[in-house]
């Protein structure tokens, strides 16, 4: 298996690797739910969002250049969600016309804020998510009393998704080395059988994981060489991201 795993670079001995995990979780959720619901108009608060994230980047020690482009491969799917929202009309919306083609003004705003909140919010679970191991990720989530079903299903689809890739890529190389020089038609009827294959391969692969667990007593329970330990340090940086976070949140709703 030749895929980079998502802690890469979880070996880091940075200030935001020695935190609790529990406090990352909190951070990462607490933070994604303030810009969840920051609303349009604060325009101001969206420029502290992105300073913190990137301070907290350049805290963690993992390359910029890491971390953006994991955001480019994740960023696209956001985007086709969202293109076409400038495109329907609110009430009493402002039009713009570019040949065959009409925008919207709200619909424009809409877009534009789905998609800085959504790369905000991606770029923070990056950030977290690196500089984690994922076991104790998983442990802090069960501290949390985050239920144990989606603690399984993160699990899983950590280590499973790596196990399709290498199986698309097998299928993908004997395709190659099969076909040669196939019509347009017969491409996408190769492939669809091909998806078909893969298909049932991972329902297979998924019931033979599932009977190996159950057979060696697994109860969702995330276990790990060592405890959590909740520092004092960690204390104070909960308080301190607190008081950055929505100390000018309460100040521009007060005051403007």
């Amino acid at each position: 298996m030749r895929h980079e795993f998502f802690d890469h670079h979880r070996e880091g001995n940075s200030l935001l690797h020695h935190f609790d995990p529990r406090l990352k979780l909190a951070i990462m959720l607490l933070f994604i739910a303030t810009v969840v619901i920051t609303s349009s108009d604060k325009r101001l608060l969206f420029l502290l969002y992105t300073a913190i994230v990137l301070t907290l980047a350049l805290m963690s020690q993992v390359p910029l250049v890491h971390l953006f482009g994991k955001l480019v491969k994740l960023y696209p799917m956001i985007f086709f969600i969202s293109v076409f929202v400038p495109f329907f009309p609110a009430q009493q919306d402002v039009s713009h016309r570019f040949g065959f083609i009409t925008i919207y003004e709200q619909g424009l705003e809409k877009f534009l804020l789905i998609n800085i909140k959504a790369v905000l919010a991606i770029f923070m679970s990056l950030l977290i998510t690196t500089t984690t191991d994922l076991m104790l990720l998983l442990k802090g989530m069960e501290s949390l009393k985050i239920p144990k079903l989606v603690i399984s299903i993160v699990s899983f689809m950590y280590r499973f998704i790596f196990l399709l890739i290498d199986e698309v890529e097998r299928m993908i190389l004997a395709y190659q080395s099969r076909y040669f020089k196939l019509s347009l038609k017969n491409r996408i009827k190769t492939f669809a059988n091909m998806i078909g294959v893969l298909f049932i391969r991972t329902y297979e692969r998924g019931e033979r994981i599932y009977l190996a667990m159950e057979s060696r007593g697994f109860k969702g329970e995330v276990h790990t060489y060592t405890d959590l330990n909740w520092k004092r340090s960690d204390s104070v940086a909960l308080t301190v991201f607190l008081l950055i976070l929505y100390g000018p949140v309460i100040g521009l709703l007060l005051f403007i």
